[in-house]
């Protein structure tokens, strides 16, 4: 670079001169800077519009649809009856129901006593754990023992999915595993291999559990695939569980194990290993060490599941950060399972619950109300009993009951549902089904809700019955002359404001006094100053532009053209006649009035003809509706305008403008390189010519000083 020297030798204030004739060179980058940011306002603008475009596009997909224009209404002739909706696919007609001998109702069960071990005053209290509140049923909960584990796994897209085990699944003596499997909220039967020898034996609503020789994992096995990344939940109930801990300071006194209402015996299967140490429980609830029972390292808490340690513990097990505690402990916790089956629109339904001794009674409920056996479990302080009753009404089980209590295998056994809830004796009432008798045709139906023709009919009462002879209910299904009035009003408002954007920048003056500004001029004005400038800089960029212009003209022939459609009668064969005209204002650019009442009588008088006035379909564009017309010449204009702008997510080669774009910049880029270069030139030939002064000022000093 050159270097560059003020004129101390000629007394020049060269920057400034070098300025001024750098200021004369960089017009033309000037010129380039501004042409670069007009096309960028204009690439704003075209998206701008083009977003309106895209929106017209979309609500005119919506006025393909025949919803828009088959909106219906209905009446009753007696609404404490027979109620009725209907959809748009429904025909506008008259239906007589002419009697309802029966409503639906739902299968309900209801115990025959109080649960509650006092009746007079029941004390259950239903959030406390079901172990402190054993005392207050009526019938004592005969705890299992084992461990219950739930787990999620993900499905692969085969029809088998592999298990890691905390411990083997229990089974009855008829092969049934404690377990459930739940996919997408459907609940499958577990069965094993002496219940199902061949998978290809197993049905839709069974699974096939197998464990490995080591009994770390299993394999589950369906009848079909499921599908990839399904998530596949799994429950099961095993002998024991073990939990491994690591102990890292003395200041650990609390080991909280992530079950609670454990078994806490001596009976029981507990211990806790740490090293060459083992510990069990004496009949206190104490850990000793095996190794010499006289030593006690904590106590246990069963039922919220923690081990408190004291200091003995860390006599005997050492522990520091470097040498951390691992402690394996495995143990039992108190549980109970009961089953369910239910019959629903899904056929039969049948679920296994498990019940741990640090629930409560809510929980128990919950987990019913949320299974998918579709039964609600309901219990009423008031008087200590419990009701189930179906989710569904109707009778889905024609040769018996609609809930399934399991019966017991002996009387002596126990069963959770049977015997503490009380279900055991309870009777089922409910579960019929809706019948009467409609258009002359008797039929009956599950629910007092139902869709024939689609028009939703919804039973109130019985009438007309031999007891209580009536008249017949009609319902009528007309059209809903509001709404589809409504939906092309919208279509309309949204026309004229797409025409009104549209004209008002075709018609935008433009300033071309008023080019954009330099950073220069930027600098010398205020921000009032600039924003005033800038508004007449960037109006009338699409002034007059012809692919927004020839869209508006299209559009414009198109809504007047008649539709020449079979299904379009030739009095409803273009806007006018249902009342939509031109506004006769022509600088409002040939947006939509409507004539209301025309409308609605077009509406009322022939809805089919104005339905395919808007929505019709052809080979050619005269058959077509309105609708589709400009669909078509809406997308074709949004294309182009793609083409030419681009859209947010563009880049610059991929439309005109940005290729434009792109070549101005290439070209600023080279006239700053070379303005670079002719600043350097400048200040070359200056100090060329400084030092050439200098040279002669020091021979004239010579010269001087010889003649003096």
């Amino acid at each position: 670079m050159v270097q560059r020297i003020v004129g101390l030798a000629s007394g020049m204030d060269i920057d400034s001169m070098v300025k001024s004739m750098m200021d004369a060179a960089k017009q033309p980058l000037i010129k380039l800077q501004q042409k670069q940011q007009i096309l960028e306002w204009q690439r704003d603008d075209y998206r701008t519009l083009n977003q309106k475009f895209y929106d017209f596009r979309s609500s005119l997909t919506q006025m393909k649809l025949t919803a828009q224009y088959r909106a219906r209404t209905t009446t009753s002739s007696n609404e404490s009856l027979v109620t009725a909706t209907a959809t748009n696919v429904a025909s506008l007609s008259s239906t007589t129901i002419q009697s309802v001998t029966q409503l639906a109702t739902t299968a309900t069960r209801v115990t025959n006593n109080s649960v509650a071990s006092d009746a007079t005053n029941p004390g259950i209290d239903v959030t406390d754990t079901l172990l402190n509140q054993s005392s207050n049923f009526a019938a004592n909960i005969n705890w299992s023992k084992g461990a219950i584990t739930s787990t999620n796994v993900t499905a692969t897209g085969t029809n088998s999915l592999s298990l890691n085990l905390a411990g083997t699944p229990l089974a009855d003596d008829s092969g049934n595993v404690s377990m459930n499997v739940k996919v997408n909220g459907k609940t499958y039967k577990v069965v094993t291999s002496d219940v199902v020898s061949d998978p290809s034996q197993l049905d839709d609503n069974t699974v096939l559990f197998t464990q490995s020789s080591d009994g770390t994992t299993g394999t589950l096995q369906f009848k079909s695939a499921i599908s990839s990344g399904t998530s596949v939940s799994v429950e099961y109930a095993s002998e024991t569980a073990t939990q491994n801990v690591t102990l890292a300071s003395t200041d650990t006194k609390t080991i909280q194990l992530s079950r609670k209402g454990l078994a806490t015996d001596t009976t029981d299967t507990f211990s806790m290993t740490v090293g060459d140490h083992t510990y069990q429980l004496d009949d206190s609830g104490n850990l000793y060490d095996t190794a010499d029972s006289s030593i006690i390292v904590g106590t246990i808490n069963g039922d919220n599941g923690t081990i408190q340690l004291n200091d003995t513990f860390y006599t005997e097990n050492p522990v520091s950060d470097s040498t951390p505690l691992n402690v394996s402990v495995t143990y039992q916790q108190k549980y109970t399972t009961f089953s369910m089956g239910a019959y629903n629109s899904d056929g039969e339904v049948d679920h296994t619950f498990f019940v741990q001794a640090s629930d409560s009674l809510n929980d128990v409920i919950n987990d019913v109300n949320n299974s998918n056996i579709g039964v609600t479990m309901f219990y009423d302080d008031a008087t200590g009993k419990m009701s189930l009753t179906r989710k569904e009404s109707g009778d889905f089980n024609k040769s018996g009951e609609e809930i399934i209590i399991p019966e017991k295998t002996d009387s002596s056994s126990y069963n959770f549902l049977s015997d503490t809830l009380g279900f055991g004796d309870s009777t089922e009432s409910g579960g019929e089904n809706a019948k009467f008798t409609i258009n002359g045709l008797t039929t009956e139906r599950t629910s007092n809700s139902f869709t024939i023709n689609g028009v939703t009919y919804t039973l109130k009462n019985t009438f007309n019955t031999e007891s209580n002879p009536s008249s017949p209910v009609t319902i009528s299904v007309n059209n809903d002359t509001d709404t589809i009035f409504n939906n092309i009003k919208n279509f309309v408002d949204q026309y004229n404001d797409l025409i009104s954007t549209v004209q008002s920048k075709l018609n935008e003056e433009r300033y071309t006094d008023y080019p954009p500004l330099t950073d220069d001029q930027r600098s010398q004005m205020t921000d009032n100053q600039q924003d005033e400038w800038d508004e007449k800089a960037k109006s009338g960029l699409l002034k007059g532009d012809l692919t927004l212009t020839s869209a508006l003209s299209n559009m414009r022939s198109l809504i007047y053209m008649p539709v020449q459609n079979a299904n379009v009668s030739s009095a409803y064969n273009q806007l006018s006649s249902i009342g939509i005209t031109t506004s006769p204002d022509y600088t409002q650019g040939g947006k939509l009035e409507i004539d209301e009442d025309k409308l609605r009588a077009a509406i009322e008088n022939d809805p089919d003809s104005v339905e395919n006035l808007f929505r019709g379909t052809g080979s050619s564009t005269s058959e077509e509706g309105i609708v589709q017309r400009l669909y078509d010449s809406v997308n074709n204009t949004y294309n182009t305008i793609v083409d030419k702008a681009g859209t947010s997510a563009s880049v610059n080669s991929q439309f005109s403008i940005g290729k434009d774009l792109d070549q101005i910049s290439k070209q600023i880029d080279d006239m700053n390189d070379k303005l670079d270069d002719l600043e350097n030139k400048y200040y070359a030939q200056f100090d060329a010519m400084e030092q050439a002064i200098q040279q002669y000022n020091n021979q004239a000093t010579s010269l001087a000083s010889y003649f003096s």
